[in-house]
């Protein structure tokens, strides 16, 4: 049997370890601090359990496959909510837009703020992330991709024709024409630092992942899941260990 070391317990280097443990490894976690999680950790401060990272999940389909890797069922180690709305945007001239999974619901308030024709476009630009997270996980976020060649495949021919590599920016106003939808839609670009007009349009399966796959919150806070199963039957064993080279700052500050 194959023993594998994964050093960090943040959800990457969990999910990894629940990979490994049901391809047959004995695996160890080494963790330096005193509860699983990484960024995705919790303060106690006061008597109170405050969400040192996230707050909400995106995805949650995710962690579920990590646990059902080693024979777990997620319902049964975590609880998760819809957050519904995802967002509400007010804008500057009074309006308002609450984002919504719901595609004909959100629809429907789109035409009642902005007109029967930007609601037109919102449905093009829904069918254009449900496309773009299709060819791109499968192709490639969901992927090993070990060599430059093996990017050269009918997906990325796909996502050229679907328009990905263009701007964001431009590529949303190709269905968006009121700037209130367009900035609403496209924001989520900020998260991995580029603003929409610089960013691809690839860039846009991050809305897809909040405004249309949909948000969720654990009610205990979003330390949640790195809690859940923390020993599964196949698991892996996980131990605290000394800092690896790097220590991260107090996170009581």
């Amino acid at each position: 049997m194959n023993r594998v070391v994964v050093v960090g317990a943040g959800p990457a280097g969990l999910s990894a370890a629940l990979r490994l443990a049901a391809a047959g490894c004995e695996v160890t976690v080494c963790e330096q601090a005193s509860v699983p999680g990484g960024k995705a950790c919790s303060v106690t401060s006061g008597g109170y359990v405050l969400d040192a990272g996230p707050t909400v999940l995106t995805l949650p389909e995710t962690i579920a496959e990590a646990l059902a890797c080693v024979g777990e069922d997620a319902a049964d180690w975590l609880e998760l909510m819809p957050v519904d709305p995802a967002y509400r945007a007010h804008f500057a001239d009074g309006s308002r837009l609450d984002v919504l999974t719901d595609t004909d619901a959100m629809a429907d308030q789109i035409a009642r703020v902005c007109g029967a024709r930007e609601a037109e476009g919102y449905r093009r630009y829904v069918a254009f992330l449900r496309a773009l997270y299709r060819y791109e996980c499968r192709e490639f976020i969901d992927r090993n991709v070990d060599s430059v060649r093996q990017l050269l495949s009918p997906g990325l021919a796909r996502l050229v024709a679907l328009g990905a590599f263009r701007s964001l920016d431009a590529k949303a106003a190709s269905c968006l024409r009121d700037p209130r939808t367009r900035r609403l839609f496209t924001f989520q670009a900020l998260y991995a630092g580029l603003a929409p007009h610089r960013a691809r349009a690839l860039y846009a399966i991050i809305s897809y992942m909040d405004a249309v796959a949909g948000v969720v919150h654990p009610p205990r806070t979003a330390h949640r899941p790195p809690h859940a199963g923390p020993r599964p039957r196949r698991g892996p064993q996980r131990r605290r260990s000394q800092p690896t080279g790097h220590q991260r700052g107090d996170s009581a500050r």
